[in-house]
């Protein structure tokens, strides 16, 4: 886009006026946004983004999804690396310039179209980790007691082991803790 023209002002000049077919008629919010916009990015007669703020995620993550990045696109000398309109929320310039409990660099995801707190889960290798560390404990409680592991638990205990050291890399959770753990 080139300049900004209002038409309706009472300075304008009609008859100076660009062909509307070379022109692109602006929202009242839009306009209010464009003002301050040094670089509004247009294609065959369209906005890019006919919003100016923006949340991109990742389309095809199982949500709710973390935000990966927050554009003020109507900013951006170029926008080759942004994601299409369509591939991202529209946010608000009030939520835009909330930048203390809204547009924060972690801590919010996508969930249904909406921007959203997030808390990312733990990672399946970490929540291993945490689970060996119990395992662990219970070895000494059954050592204490001149116990022996149960076999479902020397096989839990092997499971946990291998997705807690990387091995195992395609379980998606961890398996469920035996219901006897010691003889």
């Amino acid at each position: 886009m080139t300049s900004l023209v209002d038409t309706q002002a009472d300075d304008a000049r009609i008859n100076a006026l660009p062909a509307a077919a070379d022109m692109i008629a602006l929202t009242p919010a839009q306009w209010s946004l464009a003002r301050g916009a040094p670089s509004i990015h247009v294609q065959d007669g369209k906005l890019l983004h006919p919003a100016r703020y923006y949340a991109s995620f990742d389309l095809s993550a199982a949500q709710p999804t973390p935000v990966l990045g927050w554009y003020d696109t109507w900013a951006m000398s170029n926008v080759a690396s942004v994601p299409a309109a369509t591939d991202m929320i529209a946010v608000s310039a009030g939520d835009w310039a909330d930048i203390t409990t809204f547009r924060k660099p972690n801590g919010r995801g996508v969930q249904d179209g909406e921007i959203v707190d997030y808390t990312p889960p733990i990672p399946l290798s970490v929540q291993a980790q945490t689970e060996l560390a119990w395992i662990q404990q219970q070895e000494s409680r059954a050592f204490v007691r001149g116990q022996k592991f149960t076999a479902e638990m020397l096989a839990y205990a092997d499971t946990i082991e291998v997705i807690a050291d990387g091995t195992d890399t395609t379980s998606t959770k961890l398996p469920d803790r035996p219901a006897n753990i010691m003889s």
